[in-house]
């Protein structure tokens, strides 16, 4: 027993060892090349340690070492992918790995320079196992039958995400991630949700074709072009469009100025990881994963390449936008934040003041593309904004029928109102370039009695969000470039933010009459999309029948 207990703490150590391995690769990696620092939580690690532990306890010494180089292979293949492209590999690109490999092995052919200091660190990683291994043979804990349960471990998740038909969770790719975990999730994805659909049910928009980028028209715009991008926006609540109570002041006195032009607009998606992705690689038709992989049409890639200084700042938290951060060719974007770094804590979000404070961070001696992702209306709503701003309660407002939560609602929206005057003046203040504000959100919110939230494509006010355009310091007059027409898609204000930075519009007008799609919360379609269409008298319709 004594023994025993020796041979385990020796492959506890052992374990420790292999994990602080694999810890300082991938960190070495990160540091060198000015990615964000995985942040190594105690959850995390003790995955990694267990999983270890598992593996060092197996019979034979060269299964061990078989399955480390496929780890390291793994963990090499993640960092190159992070090399070129700012993210961790898809689940659709491991199909397309096999499926375009003439295309995969000339992108990577081309830039063989990314490949010199990962393959050095996996021939030392691997190194460094084998000798560990070679020294332990002796002195480890074998553990029989136990390479059994780690197969039959293996298939534990993508079995559980094909019975449930779990397309929400556990799949998409998050620089959050270790190498090891990103690769697990998204091979299960691909095995237990899109193979089946796209092979026995034959329900699949993964074969859209991926468009180019826009032709370039005007090399260098001196413009600035700032986003603002809020969240669970519901139009239907601003009294910019028409709503009883003011609850948006401000946006309210720009109604009658040249240049501020609205619109009601319908998001792309029902859920942040969606709806955000989508807007910002100009995603027009469902499942436009391989669009973004692509990064084709990244609005912040396009920025970059065409002479603009990029920022991201976002008042929610890091582990927030984990997903969503994957589709956003963060490696074009120069200057990164999130209100992490405000309150310190990956879960906690920051208040959206913090983004105008940000602004005074900016080089505004260049033409820069800023995007400025609020908190705005997450719920809960009463946390979004300071109690300063509790304008509205049960004493004071007029309508006596709405409840706490629409109260709550209402503060949030004004608050936002706020936020977006004081963002507005303080560029103002800080630069006499013509600077364009585009305001929309990545999706709206319901609140209605037994139907609150978003997530679900049965809401119909989920995808009703607002949008506007505002130019200041002599803008061009964009009014010719908008019909009557009352609706626009997020895929056509992400045109006008391309045809802003320089690039060939797709329209005559931004807000043409066409289908929309909303997809719901999986941004592959696999949880259902919503086709909108307008009648003769421009009245929405929407197409049930298209969910799958």
């Amino acid at each position: 027993m004594k023994n025993n207990f020796s041979r385990f703490a020796y492959n506890l150590l052992l374990s420790f060892i292999i994990t602080i391995l694999f810890i300082c690769f991938e960190q070495i990696f990160r540091i060198y090349n000015n990615i964000l620092v995985f942040n190594l939580d105690i959850k995390s690690f003790i995955e990694q340690l267990i999983l270890n532990l598992a593996i060092i306890s197996i019979i034979r010494s060269r299964a061990i070492f078989v399955i480390y180089i496929i780890l390291a292979m793994f963990t090499w293949f993640q960092l190159l992918h992070f090399s070129y492209f700012g993210t961790w590999i898809f689940p659709l690109e491991y199909m397309l790995f096999f499926t375009k490999f003439k295309e995969v092995f000339d992108t990577f052919k081309s830039v063989t320079n990314i490949i010199i200091i990962p393959t050095i660190m996996f021939f030392i990683l691997l190194v460094s196992i084998y000798y560990l291994l070679k020294i332990s043979e002796n002195k480890r804990l074998k553990v029989p039958y136990l390479s059994y349960f780690l197969i039959i471990a293996i298939f534990i998740n993508p079995i559980s995400l094909y019975v449930k038909d779990n397309t929400r969770k556990g799949h998409r790719p998050s620089v959050e991630y270790y190498p090891i975990k990103n690769s697990y999730l998204s091979i299960s994805h691909l095995f237990a949700i899109i193979l089946p659909k796209k092979f026995i049910s034959h329900y699949s928009g993964l074969e859209q074709p991926v468009v180019s980028t826009p032709n370039l028209i005007l090399k260098n715009p001196n413009i600035n072009v700032i986003v603002i991008m809020g969240e669970s926006a519901n139009r239907n609540f601003m009294s910019l469009y028409g709503y009883h109570i003011k609850s948006t002041p401000y946006l309210d006195t720009l109604k009658n100025d040249k240049n501020f032009i609205y619109k009601s607009a319908i998001s792309s998606g029902v859920v942040t990881d969606v709806g955000i992705p989508n807007f910002f690689n100009m995603i027009k038709q469902p499942d436009g994963v391989p669009q973004a992989i692509s990064q084709n049409t990244c609005l912040f890639k396009m920025a970059k390449e065409n002479g603009f200084q990029t920022y991201f700042y976002s008042a929610q938290a890091r582990n927030q936008l984990a997903q969503l951060k994957s589709y956003l060719c963060t490696n074009f974007i120069d200057d990164y934040f999130d209100g992490t770094n405000l309150t310190k804590e990956a879960s906690t979000p920051a208040l959206d003041e913090y983004l105008i404070t940000k602004i005074d961070d900016i080089d505004f001696s260049k033409p820069s593309f800023i995007t400025l992702h609020q908190r705005a209306s997450h719920s809960p709503f009463y946390d979004t904004y300071p109690k300063e701003f509790e304008i509205y309660n049960k004493e004071n407002i007029e309508d006596k029928t709405l409840s706490q939560t629409l109260i709550d609602y209402l503060n949030s929206v004004r608050y936002t109102d706020y936020v977006i005057e004081n963002i507005i003046k303080k560029i103002s203040e800080k630069t006499d370039r013509p600077t364009y504000f585009i305001f929309t959100s990545d999706h709206s919110t319901s609140i209605e009695k037994n139907r609150n939230g978003h997530g679900r494509l049965d809401f119909d006010s989920v995808w009703q969000i607002p949008f506007f355009v505002y130019g200041i310091n002599n803008p061009k007059d964009l009014n010719d470039n908008f019909q009557d027409f009352p609706y626009i898609s997020h895929y056509q204000v992400g045109d006008l933010v391309s045809y802003l930075l320089g690039y060939q519009k797709h329209y005559d007008y931004f807000n043409t009459k066409e289908d929309y799609y909303v997809c719901g919360a999986d941004i592959s379609g696999f949880d259902g999309i919503l086709k909108i269409s307008f009648d003769e008298k421009n009245d929405l319709t929407k197409d049930f029948d298209f969910i799958k």
